[in-house]
């Protein structure tokens, strides 16, 4: 199986995030709503909130999320094994990259504007990482799904008969227009009695 080192990374990721409790928070996506009801017709409003809901009920399942995602990729529901496996992982993906972007502007003092850092402090404390292994899951369970592709179906060539053989011989030759005999198709005259056809 293709897939099989794929699927084994990305359930020691699916583990390690359950173990490391590395599991989205419904109150990351409401964060994100507030955000975006300001700039969103209200008509769509109701739309982007019922999305919003899936994405963090999926993405509240971590770890569970990811081994779901991986239990529909092996009884062959492909693309929506990894869309939900995407799911899992990128609650995850994106809490490391908070962590990182915070970590960095405090060492670095990069951010001076204070909503900004209000902001940031904000998301920060919505993510749930309570060790190494929420880290380390989510890296590796992001990398399995990047490598799970569909496995290529083989096509068996079925074997060809004499009649069709010679069905396929006989469309490709010629016949001499001069004296009728039989040549292949690319001959440029004809061995029975010479006539050139590049003449003609």
């Amino acid at each position: 199986m293709e897939n099989k080192k794929w699927i084994l990374l990305t359930l020691i990721g699916g583990v390690l995030m359950i173990i490391g409790s590395a599991v989205g928070s419904i109150a990351f996506y409401e964060f994100l709503y507030n955000i975006l009801a300001d700039y969103v017709a209200e008509d769509l409003k109701p739309l982007i909130s019922a999305i919003l809901a899936i994405i963090s009920f999926l993405a509240a399942g971590g770890g569970y999320t990811v081994i779901a995602g991986l239990i529909l990729f092996m009884i062959k529901q492909y693309r929506l094994g990894r869309i939900i496996i995407s799911f899992g992982t990128g609650f995850g993906l994106i809490g490391i990259i908070v962590y990182i972007t915070y970590y960095i502007v405090n060492v670095t003092g990069i951010i001076t504007n204070p909503t900004v850092l209000a902001y940031l402090t904000q998301i920060y404390g919505l993510f749930s990482f309570n060790s190494g292994f929420g880290f380390a899951g989510t890296i590796l369970a992001v990398i399995g799904r990047m490598g799970l592709k569909k496995p290529k179906t083989i096509v068996k060539e079925e074997p060809v008969s004499e009649e069709e053989s010679a069905e396929v011989i006989d469309t490709q030759i010629k016949y001499c227009p001069n004296c009728g005999n039989a040549i292949p198709l690319n001959a440029n005259f004809c061995s029975e009695c010479g006539a050139d056809f590049e003449e003609r």
